[in-house]
């Protein structure tokens, strides 16, 4: 007879990781706050907040807008943060990662810059019923305004995606797929590397939204291989109104510019343009 498998879990002391986030201190209803919402946001532990507040009150200044000091460690430290989410997602290459104001922001650019001069009436775009809004909406304006097709995934009984479901729905008119890592709403963990070859397997690029598997699981985006891979700083323990979009760099270089700014330009006059 085999004997069990036991698995020994690490002492969790819940008043010491209370004690990281000041907001649990609070009493609500004469009781003190559980919060059980961290798949909408996480609340922010003390380290993150006092890294904020330095940042504002020691060395705030403009990034890439200075060459003074303060302006210079301001672009040093922004370019650091770029450099640990390259490591966090294990990308291969800086270049790969764009720092956005959040997932949604990350998914609406491959939507805008992308996907949208790939679609002609009738080229589908496969989603699943898993899907957050932010990553549904995006595509119902390439629905409503280029004739795109939108193709449903859909979800078994359990809760979990089927992959000959998945397989069935590609076709010739297949442009593009974006698909959760990890539900939002059921925690289902979708089978990524599987989704990413097989959409591969057609030739199709894939987009995931990573913002509850950031949170949760190991990220690689060079095994998974897929083409774009976005998620959100709040829910990483991090502020509102940033994020982070990995793309394939010779996907990033092909995209036609998102927004128009300062950094991104090379020479610009009243008469042209130049993209840096």
């Amino acid at each position: 007879m085999t004997a069990p498998l036991i698995t020994t879990v690490p002492a969790f002391d819940v008043a010491d990781v209370r004690a990281d986030f000041p907001i649990l201190s609070i009493d609500v209803y004469g009781k003190p706050l559980v919060y059980l919402d961290n798949a909408a946001s996480a609340q922010k532990p003390r380290c993150v907040i006092d890294a904020m507040t330095d940042a504002m009150a020691t060395s705030y200044a403009n990034v890439h807008r200075g060459l003074h000091y303060l302006s210079n460690e301001a672009t040093a430290a922004y370019e650091r943060a770029r450099s640990v989410a390259r490591k966090f997602v294990h990308a291969d290459d800086e270049r790969e990662i764009i720092l956005t104001g959040g997932a949604t922001d990350a998914i609406n650019l491959v939507a805008e810059c992308f996907v949208r001069d790939r679609i002609e009436p009738g080229d589908e775009i496969i989603l699943s019923e898993l899907e957050h809004h932010s990553n549904i909406v995006p595509w119902h304006y390439l629905r409503q305004e280029k004739g795109a097709v939108l193709k449903w995934l859909p979800v078994t009984d359990t809760g979990e995606i089927d992959l000959d479901a998945y397989r069935d729905l590609f076709s010739t008119r297949t442009k593009f797929v974006a698909l959760s890592h990890m539900s939002n709403a059921l925690g289902t963990i979708l089978p990524a590397a599987d989704l990413v070859k097989i959409a591969h397997d057609h030739g199709i690029p894939i987009l995931l939204d990573g913002c509850q598997a950031a949170v949760h699981l190991p990220l690689n985006v060079a095994t998974l291989d897929c083409d774009f891979y976005a998620f959100s700083g709040h829910k990483l323990y991090g502020p509102t109104g940033i994020g982070c979009l990995y793309g394939k760099l010779e996907h990033l270089e092909a995209m036609r510019p998102y927004r128009g700014g300062g950094e991104m330009i090379s020479l610009v006059t009243k008469d042209e343009v130049e993209y840096a």
